[in-house]
């Protein structure tokens, strides 16, 4: 796998939240013999854990000074990925190199995460950056088409994770999440601010309490981008305790945008998927 066109040879600029995935994105770029430069971000990535990068601690406050390291370093290509809790504009805490860009970013405030995230691509962009999908760069790290371990979904439950996709489709316009949980021919569960994580928690206290019933393992759960969901900045992802946690849930399995969502290690998945007699499948 290769960079896009123009990419090849030219530094690249990770700007690292926390979890794996930045980690990951940086073993593969340096595998390549690729330069990378890692800016992580303060509170939530870890400076000592991207071997063979270039990294520099960054608060959010910092950005003034981001950009000119970048530009020092003659770096036009940025990919951000990691989680990030949605700051405060209070608590940007801002240097004097970023007080001119402060205006902008009050504005970007004002509206959900996909508002703001928009915002900070189009703030990189029209500083000259090219911002760039970690999937664009890095496809092994996306969810491949069928599945990632030996099982596969049978009928009945492709036909809750299809109704699963049209459900997210239909909801993508009022920005609500990524993902729900499906069983017996039922919508039992959708994500809103709680997160993938606790929507799965919240659905195994019902299953605990006897509120919901899944017989024979039928629950799956979905994951998708939103309609129009700019997947450079905010590509959704899963992970080993994903996994766990559906399997602790008694659901029999999770279905993908294959090519949308971050699965990181592929292989690894797909034994522990197989470990825990679940099936993880990539739908086009």
């Amino acid at each position: 796998m290769t960079r896009p066109a123009g990419l090849a040879g030219a530094p690249v600029a990770l700007l690292a939240g926390g979890g794996d995935f930045p980690i990951d994105l940086t073993r593969i770029l340096v595998g390549r013999g690729e330069s990378v430069f890692v800016a992580a971000l303060d509170g939530v990535a870890d400076p000592q854990a991207f071997p063979g990068a270039e990294v520099r601690m960054m608060r959010l406050g910092q950005l003034g000074s981001l950009l000119d390291e970048l530009r020092r370093r003659r770096i036009g290509d940025v990919v951000m990925l990691g989680g990030l809790p949605r700051p405060s504009f209070g608590a940007l805490r801002p240097e004097l190199a970023t007080l001119k860009y402060l205006p902008y970013f009050a504005r970007a405030f004002r509206g959900g995460d996909d508002h703001l995230l928009r915002r900070v691509v189009r703030f990189f962009e029209d500083y000259g950056f090219r911002v760039h999908g970690p999937a664009e760069i890095a496809p092994e790290l996306a969810a491949p088409l069928g599945p990632l371990g030996s099982l596969r979904a049978n009928e009945v439950q492709r036909e809750l994770f299809l109704r699963g996709f049209s459900l997210l489709d239909a909801l993508s316009p009022f920005d609500i999440g990524q993902a729900a949980i499906l069983a017996d021919h039922r919508v039992v569960a959708v994500e809103a601010a709680e997160g993938t994580d606790e929507m799965i928690a919240r659905v195994a206290d019902l299953v605990a309490r006897r509120k919901l019933r899944l017989d024979k393992r039928d629950g799956v759960l979905v994951k998708a981008p939103k309609t129009g969901q700019d997947l450079r900045v905010d590509m959704p992802a899963i992970g080993p305790q994903t996994l766990h946690n559906i399997a602790l849930a008694g659901l029999s399995g999770i279905a993908l945008r294959a090519g949308q969502v971050l699965v990181g290690d592929r292989a690894g998945l797909g034994r522990l998927a197989d470990e825990l007699g679940l099936f993880v499948e990539g739908v086009a």
